[in-house]
């Protein structure tokens, strides 16, 4: 089914195209856009489409980072999970474009300051793309005042990075600038500078862009730095790339006055010689995009402003007195379109050379309704098949689930949801047959789906399990079951009326082969079990740590204790949380048994890189045993199971899969699966150890 056309780059095929792909769903906080118009930023996006065909060991040289990371995961989880991870990650589709114009046509209901058929400029890779529809952040769109064409206002974005980077220059009237490099961003720059009140110089070896920067108001031009005139600049904006050995920065330095600012614009090095830095006592700053808020998920993603006494020009303010001085006639981009061209031609132009700004125009999309919803065509399967439809499309579900899934028998892929789409759209590509969808509602609306795959963030577990159960789907939830006692209380609710599904949670861990062979070895009797866990580090700003998520350690937790309880075969009657730092998620974990075994689980920051995630010992009486990282297992000394050290190890998702889907096909239940209720209670004993809870011991 084809919902829209966008323009997107395909890493591992080393390709960019127009390509068909679901609208996206709209989501709190944002408006679903439908493009009139989009432009090429020539620079950062020939940039991409230079990396997107670039070959594996060029994208390695780019990216050491990733290849560092990689090298990490093969240490830590072998050559095939690896594989899976570096495949997922290179066949996932990736957006291009961020500067857009277009007309609003659904507004989500917490968001006020839109209105179906306003006209909004848009801004941000992924929200802005060079696609049909965009769901866009309230913080990344600004009304477009009727006065300026879109095809000026898409232009608010680009100029919104020339807004601050003049900022940063700390420009005033009558300073006298130079910007070197007049490409698309420096002919911005030069104009938004002019407008000002700056006095600017030109610095570009191209004749014909001199020639436009002049036409802008430049007062002089030079085809090299080393012929403009030194310490007679207020300020130099650099507005070009490269710069690998600090030549481009002593020469901005020669030119700045003494005590001048350089502003590095462009993707530059910022280094240099101390001594002609220090002479002058230059200071050199950088420009982060469009301003205060980029790259800041509570800003961007969010929708929560910065007070404007703390930040007078943010992200939205930028793109606001943009839009401003574009209905003044102060700025004007139209003498930088060198041409305009439709979507469908726009993957040749993505990397192609351009005098300046390429203009795409978006002809022949229909207008939908505010509660537009793509109709379900799925094709139907044969009564002896699962049907499974896949909720939330990451790296877990591509690299962990997926293969997994691809290996079952009497199984079918019938759909995929991901809130971007282009998830979707990577894991439909290798199910020919499958449907991509926006939205979850699509695949639990549909009759030809009896069972989901959910592994999207914490915050939506419980809610999309509900509907779930309410559709008569069986149901695999990626763990945690939920991360608050509200969702813990519908669930249950739930859970009573809907009693004749599958339900069971990703905790794989006790269909592990190291797992069954120490339960088999386990003597009668009192056990103690010490489970240390060093979760590997996570960035600051990744979406775990944002509130509402739960946290790092109740997201994982119910994975560790759920083992333990699965070796003790009796009933958890007590569980302890000693909190050590709760933000950071250190924390140690205490259960009591009916039969007198206790556990302990340490959940803590890891002392060194190369420390193993997972050890388990367990001790009684006469016997102990130590579980390593799922590699090694040894009992009483003796070596039971070994992983090599080139293979992944078994953490039992092959097994727990084949288990719940063998049990959907039976109907007869296996008791290694707890189900629901079981689930249900274990959660709440976490949640309340958590909180400190009295019932479930101090914290």
């Amino acid at each position: 089914m084809t919902d829209m056309r966008a323009l997107l780059r395909f890493p591992g095929e080393r390709r960019i195209a127009v390509t068909d792909c679901p609208v996206p769903a709209l989501l709190p906080g944002t408006i679903m856009v439908r493009t009139e118009i989009s432009v090429i930023s020539t620079g950062t996006e020939r940039q991409q489409a230079d990396e997107t065909k670039a070959s594996l060991i060029r994208k390695a040289w780019q990216r050491p980072d990733l290849v560092a990371l990689t090298i990490e995961k093969f240490r830590r989880d072998g050559a095939l999970a690896t594989i899976n991870a570096v495949k997922g990650r290179l066949g996932r589709p990736m957006a291009t474009g961020y500067a857009s114009c277009g007309i609003v046509v659904a507004v989500a209901q917490d968001v006020t300051e839109f209105d179906i058929g306003q006209r909004v400029a848009c801004a941000g890779l992924g929200h802005a793309s060079h696609a049909e529809y965009n769901i866009v952040p309230r913080n990344l769109a600004c009304s477009v005042p009727d006065a300026v064409t879109s095809e000026k206002a898409t232009f608010a974005t680009l100029y919104a990075i020339a807004l601050h980077a003049v900022r940063q220059g700390e420009l005033v009237i009558g300073h006298r600038v130079a910007v070197i490099g007049c490409g698309l961003i420096g002919q911005l720059v030069t104009q938004t500078a002019i407008a000002a009140g700056a006095i600017v110089t030109a610095i570009e070896p191209v004749p014909e862009r001199r020639d436009m920067a002049m036409a802008s108001g430049a007062s002089n031009s030079y085809a090299e730095i080393r012929n403009a005139p030194a310490d007679q600049f207020d300020a130099v904006l650099i507005c070009t790339s490269g710069n690998e050995t600090g030549t481009i920065i002593e020469a901005a330095a020669r030119l700045c006055r003494d005590r001048g600012i350089i502003v590095c614009v462009g993707d530059i090095t910022p280094k240099a010689s101390r001594n002609i830095l220090y002479r002058k006592e230059i200071t050199i700053r950088q420009v982060r995009s469009y301003g205060p808020g980029r790259y800041d998920p509570n800003y961007e993603q969010l929708g929560q402003d910065y007070p404007i006494g703390h930040a007078r020009w943010t992200v939205k303010r930028n793109m606001q007195a943009a839009l401003a001085l574009l209905k003044s006639g102060k700025l004007d981009p139209t003498p930088l379109v060198s041409q305009q061209i439709d979507l469908e031609d726009a993957a040749d132009f993505l990397g192609s050379p351009s005098m300046m700004a390429t203009v795409i125009r978006y002809q022949n999309v229909d207008n939908r309704p505010k509660a537009y919803k793509p109709a379900v065509q799925i094709n139907t399967a044969s009564d002896s098949t699962i049907r499974i439809g896949l909720i939330g499309a990451g790296n877990y579900m591509v690299s962990t689930l997926l293969p997994r899934l691809r290996q079952q028998e009497d199984t079918t892929i019938k759909a995929v949801v991901s809130q971007s789409c282009l998830s979707a759209l990577a894991i439909r590509r290798q199910f020919p047959d499958a449907t991509a969808f926006a939205a979850a509602e699509d695949i639990l609306a549909s009759p030809d789906i009896d069972t989901v795959f959910i592994a999207t963030r914490h915050d939506s577990h419980a809610d999309l399990a509900c509907k779930a159960l309410n559709a008569g789907k069986h149901v695999w939830l990626e763990k945690p079951l939920c991360v608050s006692r509200e969702q813990l209380e519908a669930l249950g609710k739930v859970a009573k009326q809907n009693s004749p599904q599958i339900f069971m949670v990703g905790h794989n861990r006790r269909f592990t082969p190291m797992a069954a062979m120490l339960k088999k070895h386990l003597p009668k009797g009192k056990i103690q079990f010490r489970y240390q866990v060093r979760p590997a580090p996570i960035p600051t700003d990744h979406w775990l740590n944002r509130q509402g998520q739960g946290g790092r350690t109740i997201g994982e937790i119910s994975h560790f204790i759920d083992l333990i309880s699965a070796l003790a075969e009796t009933e958890l009657i007590r569980l302890q949380c000693d909190w050590i730092e709760r933000e950071a998620g250190d924390s140690i974990w205490h259960l009591t048994f009916a039969d007198g075994s206790r556990g302990e689980v340490s959940y803590l920051r890891p002392a060194r890189k190369n420390t193993p995630k997972e050890v388990l010992e367990v001790s009684a009486p006469g016997f102990a045993a130590v579980m390593n990282d799922w590699r090694k297992l040894l009992i009483n000394g003796t070596t039971i199971l070994r992983k090599p050290l080139l293979t992944s190890p078994d953490k039992g998702h092959d097994d727990a899969i084949a288990a719940f889907l063998d049990t959907i096909k039976s109907g007869i239940h296996n008791p290694r699966i707890p189900g629901i209720d079981a689930e249900i209670h274990l959660m709440d004993q976490i949640l309340g150890a958590a909180s400190g809870d009295n019932q479930y011991g101090p914290a």
